[in-house]
């Protein structure tokens, strides 16, 4: 048997080989490893948090600024309609109070603590109520014929809910994606 030729395939050079070596992490390497990935996620959803809470509160001070004006979307200053005078939508109060009460929602899910108001804990609404409170504007924008400067301006609340749900689930994501990652330290004796 020792006389017939071995047969030794190409490999290409990226292709891993047998003697190409590769580093072994020990358990101390990955518990750094894993401790400097969760570091990192905690300062970027401490940072996205903040970036959520900063447009929250932009958007909170617009709505006060909309209920103590005269009912005209903020986005007619900025995009004036050619030849159509907006008059504000039906119910606008109602809605603008309506919209503040989300945007007080999205801030608890934004920064979720345990509130508590007389003696009673202030748990954010269920998503899915959240989004079907926030389309009731827009939806009455859209039927009522209104331009599309009052329509988008009456879109922020479900804009803004749907972006922190959004982020809400990446950071959960992120946090499972780290556990599995604990899940899949291995021992190497010796290396």
């Amino acid at each position: 048997m020792d006389t017939l030729r071995r047969r030794n395939p190409f490999k290409h050079s990226s292709e891993p080989s047998e003697s190409h070596d590769t580093h072994v992490l020990d358990e101390q390497e990955q518990s750094e490893l894993i401790d400097n990935i969760k570091s990192l996620n905690a300062t970027s959803n401490n940072q996205n948090r903040i970036a959520l809470q900063t447009m929250l509160a932009l958007s909170f001070i617009l709505h006060i600024i909309y209920i103590i004006s005269d009912y005209n979307s903020p986005l007619i200053v900025v995009f004036p309609p050619a030849n159509r005078t907006e008059s504000p939508l039906y119910l606008s109060p109602v809605l603008t109070l309506l919209a503040i009460i989300l945007h007080a929602n999205a801030a608890l899910l934004t920064h979720p603590r345990n509130l508590v108001l007389a003696k009673r804990r202030i748990t954010p609404l269920p998503y899915s109520v959240a989004v079907g409170l926030s389309a009731i504007a827009p939806t009455i924008s859209v039927l009522s014929g209104k331009i599309w400067q009052t329509t988008a301006w009456w879109c922020t609340a479900a804009f803004l809910t749907w972006i922190v749900h959004a982020s809400n689930k990446w950071v959960v994501q992120e946090q499972e994606s780290i556990s599995e990652l604990e899940r899949m330290k291995y021992i190497s004796a010796g290396a």
